[in-house]
């Protein structure tokens, strides 16, 4: 988890040195959503380079290992859900949070599907020219006891007398809710309260019931600033915070 505070306090001293507002909740939420999306394309390609790094004899191993150390911070983002309900015949919804799948098993009933005599893992296929070919094989066409889950805009049970499956699949970041509360519904915002005082007029303060924080390893703080740094230079046009994010960037 990163605290949001944290990082618009940050971009805050870091846009805005004589403190005349040039970041607000508004545009820095504005920004939040899509900062967190490219930080977690760079940790999946950071895990990438690593198994790279594996097949190459570079990785140091055990204890030391920069893939082990990524697996555990993705394994963050794993998710189990079982569907009992299909939206028509043996097609199931998506999870509205789903980056990518991991395995399909039929008889999701069971209390242990990946133990359970009567469940099977379904091969996964995303070509609809591949599917139709193995449906009329004699050989290939997919059985209950060999099911095939075709992907498109739902995910499809073949042959089609499932009735419930159960998903293993990597996530979408969302946000946190509090320091460890997963909120799969929202995402990263620094949530104010507004208040008029006769004296000093409009006053501001953090409404930390709607605050929520990143979805995110503490250790990505930095990719988190320099992604904002470099939004917010372009949209301030100032060449000082572009220059900040592309030096800090280019170092090793």
């Amino acid at each position: 988890m990163i605290s949001v505070v944290k990082v618009f306090n940050t971009l805050r001293d870091l846009c805005n040195e004589d403190q005349r507002g040039f970041i607000t909740p508004e545009v820095f939420n504005s920004f939040s959503q899509l900062v967190q999306e490219n930080v977690y394309e760079k940790m999946k390609n950071d895990l990438l380079n690593t198994v790279r790094l594996r097949k190459s004899n570079m990785d140091l191993g055990g204890i030391d290992s920069r893939y082990t150390d990524l697996k555990e911070v993705m394994s963050d983002y794993i998710r189990e859900e079982t569907f009992n309900t299909a939206v028509s015949g043996s097609s199931f919804q998506k999870p509205h949070d789903l980056d990518k799948i991991i395995s399909i098993h039929t008889e999701a009933d069971k209390s242990d599907v990946r133990s359970s005599d009567s469940s099977f893992q379904c091969d996964i296929v995303h070509d609809l020219e591949k599917i139709s070919m193995l449906m009329r094989s004699n050989l290939s066409s997919p059985t209950e006891a060999f099911p095939v889950a075709l992907i498109h805009d739902k995910i499809e049970i073949l042959p089609d007398t499932v009735d419930s499956i159960h998903l293993m699949y990597y996530r979408r970041p969302t946000s946190i809710q509090g320091t460890n509360t997963l909120d799969r519904n929202s995402f990263p915002r620094y949530a104010v309260i507004s208040s008029t005082n006769s004296t000093f007029g409009a006053a501001f303060g953090l409404d930390t019931g709607l605050t929520r924080n990143f979805d995110l390893p503490s250790e990505y703080y930095d990719e988190v600033i320099l992604e904002f740094a470099e939004m917010m230079g372009v949209r301030l046009r100032d060449p000082m915070i572009s220059a900040y994010s592309t030096t800090e960037q280019a170092q090793p």
